[in-house]
């Protein structure tokens, strides 16, 4: 048994103990099958091997010509007498040369024992490279009773003291551990998110939404146990429920009341469907998310066992770091991290997401960020009950466990705010393309005044608003913010281009061209008259009624500026407002007013002049104000020599 070969070849010490080569197979059949039958293989040779050692061990053939030779052995008792003393030395010469071949056995078979067990422990490190988490975690385990075993069946081999070290898998085999889950978890959610295609979210049920959603109270009557889970929801995911938005609520009451009783007294097919719909709630997120939990909370158990299994094979963990609570504590968060990344990046086509897509990702993300308190509490009381938290150390750990928690939390809140500016990006982008289609030949020198807000108004709010049904599965705070951002960006953006220069060569003080045309932008306005103001005021009004619908407080305030610009410009007090003299009535009247910004477009004001007068059209208009050349080239020279001050 303790040849290995001759010069030439080393044969697999493995090989021949079980007949099969060791070296063939994929790793998964490798920690499927091939490692528990080469684990039971040295177990059972060790047995035989202590058996021998004992001396409890004896062959059939043995047993059967001491049987044979009995009756011989009584015949020649007398001649055995006899014949003592000539044969007494060379049975002691026989006995001498039988323990001598004993020793050599026992010594060739403990080479050969050690020789299996280095094969094995270099075998399982080489598969280790290319291992999962779970290979990983039931390798250990198996590990640890391969060596109870070796324990139990041979204790007195000289190998018992090596074990540990011919069998260890690696020295950083906790960090492998630990990189295997994230690298897991990121391409688990990336195949769940890959599947979800993010578009509407999961709608709740009727035993959901009515189940109990506070804790139960204890002997005491304080509230320390956790509500029950949800099937198919856990970690409290059943709780992350839409709220329906002020315009949605208005919408539907509005629908309601048009489709009330039919003429034959009964209810119409449509009211019913709209009051069903009426009831329906949703949750925040899609169907990826209960899935990338779980399958975050299933790598942590697996990674819990293969800490466990790793601490009874020898392996020590430092307290100051959590302990082996803290590792998995550790991992846990890592997995959080990467799987909040893999939501973001486990769409095909990121570069092509739609607002809505983009706004499911981003509640995604918020709805795993909400469940992480539960998930980490869950993972803590099992850690309790498997006895990986000492009990001197239950505090410690639980600190720990809340800066893991609030780790775990900030990575979200990374993601959630990147993917957040995203949608925003997105709305932005589609609103200048808007503006700049539907304003690059547009006159605004109206000559006439318009009794309905203008193409490009009606275009803008209609984007808007579908863009604020989409935001149903965000919070309120991040729906009021992207409402104030989208409506201010408008605002902003209408401003510039009434008020900046038409020249896109134009800088600012700083050197820098910042001019819409310069970002692939429309120039600004040239040309506009007292009409072309009058219709912006008209729909600067619609803008208003549009924000004042959403329901956001203030949200009408994003277009204060470019109000009071409009009103300004019409107001028939503007001349003698903007008098040196009257500086605090102006400021009183129009707070955001610029004085920079007027004399801006008053030199692109196109004033009535002879021409007009000839035509007719120059009749003075007492409802708002209409200049002439002279008087806008006059108040032209007053807000200069203001601002040259």
């Amino acid at each position: 048994n303790g040849d290995m070969g001759d010069n030439n070849e080393t044969r697999s010490s493995l090989s021949s103990l079980t007949g099969d080569d060791v070296s063939v197979g994929t790793d998964r059949i490798f920690f499927a099958k091939s490692l528990p039958h080469l684990c039971a293989s040295v177990v059972g040779f060790s047995c035989v091997e202590a058996a021998l050692e004992m001396g409890n061990f004896a062959d059939d053939d043995d047993i059967e010509g001491g049987l044979t030779s009995a009756a011989a052995k009584s015949d020649s008792a007398t001649g055995a007498a006899a014949t003592s003393s000539a044969t007494g030395g060379g049975k002691q010469t026989s006995q001498t040369a039988s323990s001598s071949s004993a020793n050599t056995f026992r010594e060739s078979s403990a080479k050969y024992e050690r020789a299996l067990i280095t094969e094995l422990g270099n075998i399982l490190r080489k598969r280790a490279i290319g291992a999962t988490l779970a290979e990983l975690a039931r390798a250990s385990c198996l590990m640890s009773a391969f060596r109870s075993a070796l324990k139990i069946v041979h204790p007195s081999s000289v190998t018992r003291r090596s074990d540990k070290e011919l069998l260890a898998m690696d020295v950083d085999i906790i960090m492998t551990g630990m990189k295997l889950s994230q690298e897991e978890t990121l391409k688990a959610t990336a195949r769940i998110v890959g599947d979800d295609r993010k578009e509407k979210p999961v709608r709740t049920t009727r035993t959901s939404s009515n189940r109990h959603r506070g804790g139960r109270l204890d002997v005491d009557g304080g509230l320390n146990v956790p509500p029950e889970e949800v099937v198919n929801f856990p970690f409290g995911l059943s709780e992350s429920k839409q709220r329906p938005t002020a315009e949605a609520i208005g919408v539907a009451i509005d629908s309601l009341d048009s489709l009330g009783p039919n003429r034959h007294g009964g209810l119409g097919g449509s009211y019913m469907q709209d009051l069903a719909a009426s009831e329906v709630e949703y949750y925040t997120f899609s169907e990826s998310v209960p899935q990338v939990v779980r399958a975050i909370h299933a790598r942590a158990i697996a990674f819990a066992a293969f800490a466990l299994s790793q601490e009874e094979l020898g392996i020590l963990f430092a307290f100051k770091k959590g302990g082996i609570a803290g590792k998995v504590l550790d991992c846990v968060e890592e997995c959080v991290a990467v799987a909040a990344v893999g939501m973001m990046d486990g769409y095909e086509h990121f570069d092509e997401l739609t607002v809505e897509q983009a706004v499911q990702i981003t509640a995604n993300i918020a709805a795993l960020q909400t469940s992480l308190p539960r998930l980490f509490g869950t993972i803590m009381r099992g850690l309790c009950h498997t006895g990986m938290i000492r009990a001197d150390q239950i505090e410690d750990t639980f600190q720990y466990a809340d800066k893991t928690l609030k780790g775990a939390d900030k990575s979200c809140d990374a993601r959630v705010g990147s993917m957040y500016s995203l949608v925003y990006e997105i709305c932005r982008n589609k609103l200048d393309t808007l503006i700049n289609f539907s304003l690059e030949n547009f006159q605004w020198v109206s000559k006439s005044a318009r009794d309905m807000p203008n193409a490009y108004c009606e275009s803008l709010i209609e984007y808007m608003r579908a863009t604020f049904r989409c935001l149903g599965p965000m919070d309120e705070g991040s729906r009021a913010g992207l409402h104030f951002s989208c409506c201010g960006h408008v605002a902003e953006r209408l401003v510039k281009l009434l008020t900046d220069k038409p020249d896109p060569k134009s800088e600012r003080p700083d050197g820098i061209i910042d001019n819409d045309l310069s970002k692939g932008g429309i120039s600004p306005i040239n040309k506009i008259d007292a009409f072309g103001l009058k219709n912006l005021a008209l729909d600067v009004k619609e803008f208003e009624s549009f924000a004042d619908s959403t329901g956001v407080p203030q949200l009408g305030e994003c277009f204060n500026e470019l109000k009071c610009l409009a009103t300004a410009l019409l107001d028939r007090d503007l001349p003698a407002l903007l008098q040196p003299e009257n500086e605090n009535a102006r400021r009183r009247r129009y707070p955001f007013l610029s004085l920079d910004k007027v004399g801006n477009v008053l030199e692109k004001y196109v004033g009535s002049g002879l021409g007009d007068k000839l035509l007719g059209s120059s009749r003075k208009n007492d409802e708002f104000l209409m200049l002439e050349r002279k008087e806008v080239s006059q108040l032209v020279r007053v807000i200069k020599m203001q601002l040259n001050k």
